[in-house]
């Protein structure tokens, strides 16, 4: 009986890790915020919770705990535990850092000890292999599809599909660049089994594979080259590497944290990607995943990294008197595809899931052909034991009448994986419920999407951008409610009440992630909109930009809406600061020009204001919709100039260029009592480089 559960267990296990791999590359579901990394980081984690439950399974019914220590395992640990040390010391009480990066380190290196325990000959690998290329089938056929206009709604296969997935951009993986990543790490799987596959069906097919995989990632491929359609945004290598640097000089070792580059790059972005394309994107991840892991993981996580590298380039050298199969060839390049892509992208989920699926299949080739690299071991409660891979029975009849060390690791590791998928089922359960706010909101649902939003904030609390978008409903609610044309003292109240709430949830944000700037801009901005309902907003709006400049300080869009703040409130001075500002820190910045024009005009400095135009007009295309507008400004200003004026140098064209002028606050309602308001937690200054 022990014997039968043992060997279901062990396949249920091994199953489970199969399907880890293989589906999560093409798992998604539209349930939430993020239809694509989240599920398939949450479809992993069950897949790993239900192998290491079957294994614990397998452990209890033989009686031991049986384990494979190869030179892998432990760069994979200490990899892991830096994951861990780094957000205790950067991220202790955010939970969207732990159930990301963390929690991903912890899954992999789980499903790298159970795989490696489990895979014990190279026939389940070729298995796992085939399966990979079967989900590679199933993707290569679904980006010809999507980059072609198969999913279109004018086609029969698009009719009546979501927008998402008539989009062209559309992938099971997440994206066009993730897919090409996955389909190019396994071409050379299919190809070395389709030249290295005797003569019959099966080389026809994996030929008929590789022939498909070839095809798709050339469609994709192109659609991905610099200025086709679907080009990603990827961070510049210099700018990755100059953001690095700088986070290295106060977190050397390390690093900011696993999911805090966005706070780094606002910090330390550099001035230089203002007159680029880019100048208005945010990135949370670095331009590779090395200076992802430098940054993110400091020296030590990075030098980790490297030292798995070069020991499993230790581990795949071939020992003398043996061959290296088509199986372990395909593997082995596989991994260097995967390695190089690093040097190209920084990783997500599905690629450090892929990563240590190929590792764990490595290792059990070495295993399989019994060589010194890779040891099988059993543990018992009074002793260790080398034992060969195929062997699942007990070592020793004395060991077989006690089940002590099994138990005493199962059960915390069953309370572990208990607590572990309640957090996470809260996770799920909060971005569930967001999602369907804000679909709420799209549909302007407003008593819809206020309620949802706080049923996901009483789910999960911590999470600051939930606290953002709450603080923006309150503000809209009390908008709108504030446009009636008799409001009744109730009205006023419930006004009064949603204006605190506003304030009181973009201040959490801010607590949550003090070092975010955008939780500040948006406490500013929501200051700003109340100055004609609240007493001394303008003062906290003007204290909230401070700090979210501090925390953004290459950023000329807040400058800009830090500007039009003064010049609401007829500070004029500051305002021209400010708008000067943002034209120094992106020169072809049309709408900063155009602001400090009418700023000027306002102090009746029309030399100044109109050498301020002369700049808009030479920024905006002559085709554009505000063409016109400008040179009308332009001509009125003419009018009002002395005699002789200057030309100024005009740097080149935004093509982007939209003009707004800036926008006073909107008015309160007659006979409303402005709501106190407390201060703002006081800003503090940002660190030094």
């Amino acid at each position: 009986m022990n014997e039968k559960l043992a060997r279901i267990a062990r396949s249920i296990s091994l199953v489970s890790l199969s399907l880890g791999l293989i589906l999560t590359p093409l798992f998604f579901l539209p349930l939430t915020t993020d239809y694509f990394q989240f599920q398939k980081l949450v479809l992993f984690f069950l897949l790993t919770a239900i192998a290491l439950v079957s294994w614990l399974v397998y452990n209890f019914s033989v009686k031991t705990v049986r384990l494979t220590f190869s030179p892998l395992l432990l760069p994979w640990l200490i990899l892991m535990a830096i994951n861990l040390v780094s957000t205790i010391i950067n991220s202790p009480n955010n939970p969207e850092a732990w159930a990301s990066r963390p929690a991903l380190f912890v899954a992999v290196f789980i499903y790298f000890v159970l795989a490696t325990t489990l895979i014990n000959s190279s026939k389940i690998v070729k298995k796992i292999l085939n399966g990979l290329l079967a989900a590679g089938v199933i993707l290569a056929i679904q980006s010809i599809l999507s980059i072609t206009g198969a999913f279109s709604p004018s086609t029969s296969l698009g009719a009546g599909l979501p927008a998402y997935l008539a989009n062209k951009a559309f992938s099971l993986t997440g994206s066009p660049l993730t897919a090409v990543i996955f389909l190019a790490t396994l071409l050379p799987i299919g190809l070395i089994f389709a030249f290295k596959t005797k003569a019959g069906p099966a080389k026809l097919g994996y030929f008929l594979v590789s022939g498909l995989l070839i095809s798709s990632l050339i469609l994709t491929g192109y659609q991905l080259m610099p200025k086709q359609e679907l080009a990603p945004l990827l961070l510049p290598k210099l700018a990755g590497w100059s953001i690095a640097v700088d986070t290295l000089k106060t977190k050397p070792f390390l690093g900011a944290g696993p999911m805090d580059f966005l706070n780094q790059f606002t910090q330390f972005k550099p001035i230089g990607l203002n007159q680029t394309n880019l100048w208005a994107v945010n990135f949370s991840a670095s331009s590779n995943e090395y200076l992802n892991l430098l940054t993110n993981l400091g020296l030590l996580g990075l030098a980790v990294f490297l030292l798995l590298i070069f020991t499993w380039n230790k581990l795949i050298k071939r020992d003398s008197g043996t061959r290296t199969t088509s199986t372990q060839m395909a593997v082995n390049w596989a991994v260097i595809v995967l390695l190089i892509s690093a040097l190209l992208i920084p990783f997500n989920a599905l690629h450090w899931v892929l990563l240590t699926g190929l590792l764990s299949l490595s290792v059990g080739l070495n295993k399989s052909k019994n060589l010194t690299k890779v040891k099988d071991v059993i543990l018992t409660i009074n002793a260790i034991t080398v034992v060969e891979p195929f062997e699942i029975t007990p070592v020793n009849q004395t060991a077989a009448n006690t089940v002590i060390l099994p138990v005493l690791l199962g059960i915390p590791l069953l309370i572990t994986i208990i607590i572990s998928g309640y957090k996470i089922g809260r996770v799920y359960a909060s971005e569930y419920t967001f999602a369907n706010s804000l679909i709420a909101a799209d549909a302007n649902k407003g008593a819809d999407t206020y309620n949802l939003q706080i049923q996901t904030i009483n789910l999960n609390p911590n999470i600051d951008r939930y606290h953002i978008a709450y603080s923006n409903t309150n503000l809209a609610l009390a908008s709108s409610l504030s446009a009636k044309t008799d409001l009744t003292d109730q009205d006023k109240q419930t006004i009064t009440q949603l204006v605190q709430q506003a304030v009181a949830e973009a201040r959490t944000a801010t607590q949550l992630n003090p070092n975010r700037s955008s939780a500040w801009a948006n406490l500013a901005n929501i200051y700003r909109q109340l100055i004609n309902f609240a007493q001394d907003a303008d003062q906290f709006s003007i204290a909230a930009y401070t700090r979210a400049v501090q925390l953004d300080p290459a950023n000329p869009q807040l400058r800009l809406d830090f500007g039009s703040l003064f010049y609401s409130l007829k500070r004029y001075d500051e305002a021209i600061a400010r708008f000067q500002e943002a034209a120094q820190l992106k020169t072809d910045y049309a709408n900063a020009y155009y602001n400090l024009s009418h700023a000027y005009q306002d102090q009746e400095k029309f030399l100044e204001a109109y050498q301020a135009m002369q700049s808009v007009i030479s920024l905006v295309p002559a085709d554009s919709a505000d063409a016109d507008m400008v040179q009308q400004e332009l001509t009125d200003l003419q009018t009002k100039l002395p005699k002789t004026t200057a030309e100024p140098t005009a740097p080149a064209a935004d093509t982007d260029a939209q003009l707004t002028q800036p926008s006073a606050p909107p008015p309160a309602p007659e006979d409303f009592e402005p709501v106190n308001l407390e201060p703002s937690p006081t800003p503090s200054p940002s660190p030094a480089p």
